[in-house]
């Protein structure tokens, strides 16, 4: 009897909704803070002496750490797993906040707050992603964009929590409770479980190609890989037995005219008893194909890796015998399947020898470097990136600039973050409904975004800024939920942690290199608006590069369906 086998598929809820808790726990205690920098620094950074240059260089380095720490995300995740690389990184931020407490220095702040806090936040925030990938299929959207609105309403709470432990602790307690603080985000973690233990039979018909995609998920805890050996095991023993039935099918066995019109009986065993019987998946799965009448067969098979099979005669008596009960069977060609057989082990070691630099690049998953569109997504999304960390940055001094008090600002600042909230609660269910690639919708709302912000750069009148704010709030956050899918979209679950980690290098780049120019436009036109507006520019580069590759498929896909045309009406 043959079992049958059920399609599992992530549960798209269940304990994937525990997982949402679980991220948004790990993001709260891990990067709440970060808004709350100079609130938290200020004074102790005016002690030093340092104030906004040491400000800046701080920030700039902790943000450079986040994000090359993704360079090493992809490995680590697949040679251990997103709850064991979410576990350290929440060691590391509570590790970094509770020694920054002692600091008296900038070094020694840079040290601890931006580099062993900035790996740490790197690395929960890759392995939170991708476990909410592993989780979610339909729902993926509004599993990402609900964590993140945990996290964007922490982000609101955390300046009065700040406010009150510096009145209370001074700089050194509060820091030192904000570290503890981050060590809620062990529970967090620790929610985030194999993926694995909780799928479900999947109830629809799949398509292979797209099952296959669905099955793919990163090794979890207690889950081995099968070594090269096994590998090599499996194909010998399946072209072993497909071979031989190919012979069958193509005339190599001959049935005599008596034989009765019934179906076979096949029966697989290996000569050495108590071995492990190896690749019996695929021996199954080859018998499971062919359609045997009217003959008998036993097939007395040793394990591939027994040396009889590759080294003894021909004629061995345990590699293949016909059942003496239908003596008109005869095998025809033995000689030959032994002989490929044997070929196989030398041409799979010829595979798999390869330079030091291919393993390196297949380890570190660098061969995503070579896919133009893989790049081309990376190249919008970092410029995207520029463009928000600044417009960040220069808010408050541009409110300042045109006569606004801090109060003024706050409101301002608080308005446009309760929007951005709202659009991450309400939109994440309607865009998961939408026959439209999350890629597609994330271009259209930067699109919408960078035209909200120019205008916005033009108003002075107190309400206008208001209904500005509130618009563009709404639409910054129906933009950010679609931020990190558009990765997830086109990358596979094998390949995602290394996508994810090689874009936040990408982000941290382009940080480097594009931030300080958008600076020195503000610098050498003394003006906010033209600095707002060079953002907006740098939006529209995004959409521009993305609608090119676009137009570039499009036709494409358009020349190819023709010649197929062509090639069909041509052959009718």
């Amino acid at each position: 009897m043959f079992m049958e086998n059920k399609k599992l598929v992530p549960p798209d809820g269940g304990w994937g909704w525990i997982v949402v808790i679980g991220v948004s726990a790990v993001n709260l205690c891990t990067r709440s803070i970060e808004q709350s920098f100079g609130l938290l620094f200020g004074d102790l950074l005016s002690n030093l002496g340092v104030e906004t240059t040491g400000a800046a260089v701080i920030m700039s380095t902790l943000d450079a750490l986040i994000n090359f720490s993704g360079l090493f995300v992809g490995p680590l995740i697949r040679t251990f797993s997103y709850r064991k690389v979410s576990l350290a990184g929440s060691i590391l931020v509570a590790s970094g906040l509770i020694m920054t407490s002692w600091a008296s220095s900038m070094a020694h702040i840079i040290a601890t707050y931006s580099i062993i806090n900035g790996l740490g936040v790197g690395l929960t925030a890759s392995a939170t992603f991708v476990a909410l990938n592993n989780y979610f299929l339909k729902r993926r959207g509004q599993a990402i964009g609900y964590s993140l609105a945990g996290t964007a309403f922490g982000m609101m709470l955390m300046p009065q929590a700040v406010t009150l432990l510096l009145d209370e602790f001074g700089f050194r307690g509060a820091i030192f409770l904000l570290g503890g603080f981050a060590l809620n985000s062990l529970v967090g973690s620790i929610l985030l479980q194999p993926a694995k233990w909780h799928f479900v039979p999947d109830e629809k018909c799949i398509e292979d190609g797209e099952y296959k995609q669905e099955m793919e998920t990163i090794k979890e805890d207690g889950e081995e890989e099968e070594t090269e050996q096994e590998e090599v095991n499996k194909l010998i023993s399946n072209h072993l037995v497909v071979k031989t039935f190919e012979e069958l099918k193509a005339g190599g066995l001959t049935r005599k005219s008596t034989f009765p019109r019934n179906f076979s009986t096949m029966s697989f065993a290996g000569n050495r008893a108590g071995r492990r019987r190896t690749s019996k998946e695929s021996i199954m799965d080859s018998y499971s194909r062919l359609d045997f009448t009217g003959s008998s067969i036993q097939l007395a098979i040793d394990p591939p890796d027994s040396p009889e099979i590759l080294s003894s005669g021909d004629n061995h008596p345990s590699r293949l015998r016909r059942n003496l009960s239908y003596p008109g069977v005869q095998f025809s060609s033995q000689n030959k399947v032994i002989k490929e057989v044997q070929k196989e082990p030398l041409k799979v070691q010829e595979k798999q020898k390869k330079t030091s630099w291919q393993r390196l690049v297949e380890f570190m998953d660098f061969d995503l470097l070579q896919d133009p569109i893989y790049l081309n997504l990376v190249f919008g999304l970092s410029v995207f990136y520029v463009a928000e960390q600044n417009f960040k940055m220069v808010m408050p001094f541009f409110f300042k600039s045109i006569g606004y008090d801090k109060t003024d600002v706050a409101l301002f600042l608080s308005v446009q973050a309760f929007t951005d909230i709202l659009a991450r609660l309400i939109l994440p269910p309607i865009c998961d409904r939408l026959d439209v690639s999350k890629r597609t919708l994330f271009m259209s709302g930067i699109f919408f975004l960078g035209l909200c912000r120019s205008i916005l750069a033009h108003q002075t009148d107190y309400v206008w800024i208001l209904v500005w704010l509130v618009i563009a709030g709404f639409v910054r956050g129906a933009a950010l939920i679609n931020f990190a899918i558009t990765i997830s979209e086109y990358a596979t679950l094998e390949k995602l942690p290394a996508a994810f980690g090689l874009h936040n290098v990408g982000k941290g780049l382009f940080v480097v290199t594009m931030g300080p120019i958008l600076g020195k436009i503000r610098d050498a036109t003394a003006s906010y608006p033209i600095c707002l507006h060079s953002q907006t520019c740098l939006i529209m580069t995004c959409v521009l590069a993305w609608s090119i590759e676009y137009c570039i498929l499009y036709c494409r896909n358009r020349t190819t369906e023709s010649e197929k045309s062509d090639t069909d009406t041509t052959n009718t």
